[in-house]
């Protein structure tokens, strides 16, 4: 992601654009959501992860491979950005309820933020070698990384395989039930909830107003902060460092009656970060923004996952977790409307208006449903 924000801030000079690549990774989540979820209650999960994981190979052979023949251009990254996101749209409904079945209702949030945990590591040394390889090779080092740790993940999934518990496995496509059924019938079920749609709403308020200011980051540090591309990637793994050190105390620590007020607070507190980070000018302590936008992130991203599946009736997990992916998928307008902010007022203003709004429409959340502030109930 840092990689391809640099090229593609490099070719153009347009922050909307640099917005845009991380929008087209997102925009799928929004078109096939829903069908994600109803995908996932039908066939196996475990191949349906081999497949995501194989195409993601794929996709990163042909991106190192276009720009090491030097071919490569801005709608090549942009193609392989949805691609990326054509996978990514099925991680909520497979890989993530796959964990939620193999750790259960009472050790679902640590199992998530252990889940956060190997992930904020890999931001920390995603930007850097990132950053590195750029400026020393080039975008086809970074994509050369890629690919081998992708096909490493593949590998590990075939070799796995067979010890996937059987009784595990998707439930067979009722008979005489279609796909919209499935989807009409789960969307009722969302509407019976009293807290689900409240728990979707935060979600959303993050996509649209919060998680859309990463895109800003490189951007800030090479125009604001006149960073070298590889103290750009350090500075932006300062986040991913925040997210470690968050994911680790969750891990540790984490109960699933708190779940409701870490994922509320990490969504205030992460617009809160962000909105110091957009006036900073000096790169220690924009740094410092980061790592706590990353401390906080961990807290909504861990409990996330686990507040959904927790909350959603019994047998309607997967149809909710795809409803969450349609919420998530909400993020591409939210990095089109910081894009154009940055067009047209810079970087770092953009950054302030957008977490300005996001705390505003917490507000208006937490007015709606004010029983998020409360425990969340464990079975």
């Amino acid at each position: 992601m840092l990689v391809i924000a640099i090229y593609v801030l490099d070719a153009t000079a347009s922050p909307l654009l640099v917005a845009s690549m991380l929008m087209l990774r997102l925009l799928p989540l929004s078109i096939f959501g829903l069908f994600s979820g109803v995908i996932a209650q039908r066939f196996n999960r475990w191949r349906l992860l081999r497949w995501a994981s194989l195409v993601q190979v794929i996709q990163a052979l042909t991106i190192f491979g276009l720009s090491y023949l030097d071919v490569l251009q801005v709608w090549h990254v942009g193609a392989a950005a949805f691609m990326s996101g054509l996978v990514w749209s099925t991680d909520f409904p497979v890989r993530r309820t796959l964990m939620s079945d193999f750790a259960g209702t009472t050790r679902v949030s640590r199992a998530m933020s252990l889940d956060l945990l190997a992930g904020s590591a890999t931001r920390i040394l995603g930007p850097l070698l990132g950053g590195l390889l750029y400026e020393q090779i080039g975008l086809q080092g970074a994509f050369f990384l890629s690919m081998s740790l992708y096909a490493a993940g593949w590998l590990a999934l075939s070799v796995h395989q067979g010890r996937f518990p059987q009784q595990q496995q998707s439930a067979e496509r009722p008979a005489g039930q279609s796909i919209f059924h499935s989807l009409r019938e789960g969307l009722g079920v969302l509407r019976q909830s009293a807290t689900l749609p409240g728990v979707l709403a935060v979600t959303i308020v993050f996509n649209l107003w919060g998680f859309p200011f990463v895109s800003m980051v490189p951007v800030v540090a090479k125009e604001v902060l006149t960073l070298s591309d590889s103290l750009t990637g350090v500075l932006t793994s300062a986040e991913g460092l925040g997210a470690l050190l968050g994911a680790g105390l969750l891990s540790a620590f984490a109960r699933s009656e708190h779940s409701r007020y870490l994922y509320l607070g990490g969504v205030v507190c992460y617009c809160l970060f962000a909105l110091a980070f957009s006036f900073s000018t000096l790169p220690w302590l924009s740094a410092g923004c980061l790592l706590l936008v990353g401390l906080v992130s961990a807290a909504f991203g861990s409990m996330q996952s686990a507040l959904v599946l927790m909350n959603a009736p019994k047998g309607y997990e997967r149809q909710m977790m795809g409803v969450l992916s349609v919420c998530i998928g909400t993020a591409p307008l939210g990095f089109l409307h910081i894009g154009l902010l940055a067009d047209w007022l810079g970087p770092a203003h953009a950054c302030a208006i957008a977490a300005a709004e996001g705390l505003a429409a917490m507000m208006l959340v937490l007015w709606r449903w004010p029983q998020l502030i409360s425990p969340q109930p464990v079975a």
